[in-house]
């Protein structure tokens, strides 16, 4: 049963893919490229404008004026130059996702997952960066509360710390109440929301209006995407 359920889901977003625009004025994500960044925002929340662009192959011009959009029809907010799902994070952990969207970072932080006790030496060869790289970002995480550095002779080890797992954890509530506004906000715009499948990690809705609908899938697990890999 499970098996057939993912085939229709699978055909249900290869039927009424999530790249093409409604036939509607007026609504944020009937737009396709502001759903394409709306889900990017909700995988890695703070993410820089230049990341965006290449990743979405927009112009930073393009990412700006979708991003303002997004954030004057409530569904993205900024605190500073940081642009997030509005509700998807708790806005005190902005400047820590905003962190781990700079270079190298999310980087260190799924090497040290993945094997932890590392050195800045073992980790720069397995990432092809310098040391001092290695140090700065290491730090960086570490004052975050992310890693613990631990001197080892003349080796300096990382380690990760269970933060992220709690922070996690913690979130769980927020993003269930976030996937619930998702889908009355979609409703009092007129745009007929569908649910097709939601766990503890992702939402999946067909939307539109009339015979036009496309499937929008959303992440509800920043706290995880932001640093892992694909």
């Amino acid at each position: 049963m499970a098996r057939g359920l993912g085939r229709a889901l699978e055909q249900a977003v290869a039927r009424d893919g999530p790249d093409e625009d409604l036939e509607i004025e007026g609504r944020s994500l009937a737009n396709a490229r502001r759903r394409q960044m709306f889900r990017y925002l909700c995988r890695k929340p703070c993410a820089r404008v230049g990341e965006i662009g290449r990743e979405l192959a927009m112009s930073q011009a393009t990412v700006r004026w979708h991003a303002w959009d997004l954030v004057e029809n409530g569904y993205v907010q900024i605190e500073g130059t940081r642009a997030f799902p509005k509700g998807l994070i708790d806005p005190e952990d902005a400047a820590m996702f905003a962190s781990l969207a700079s270079s190298g970072r999310a980087a260190v932080l799924e090497a040290a997952f993945r094997q932890p006790g590392l050195s800045f030496q073992e980790l720069a060869a397995a990432l092809s960066l310098t040391r001092q790289s290695v140090s700065k970002v290491a730090s960086e995480l570490a004052e975050f509360g992310l890693l613990t550095l631990v001197d080892d002779g003349r080796y300096r080890r990382v380690y990760p710390t269970d933060l992220i797992a709690r922070k996690r954890e913690s979130n769980r509530a927020r993003t269930n109440a976030f996937a619930d506004g998702l889908l009355r906000r979609l409703m009092e715009e007129g745009l007929s929301p569908e649910l097709l499948r939601r766990d503890e990690t992702t939402v999946l809705v067909r939307f539109g209006s009339g015979s036009k609908k496309v499937v929008l899938d959303v992440t509800l697990d920043p706290y995880a995407t932001a640093w892992k890999g694909p």
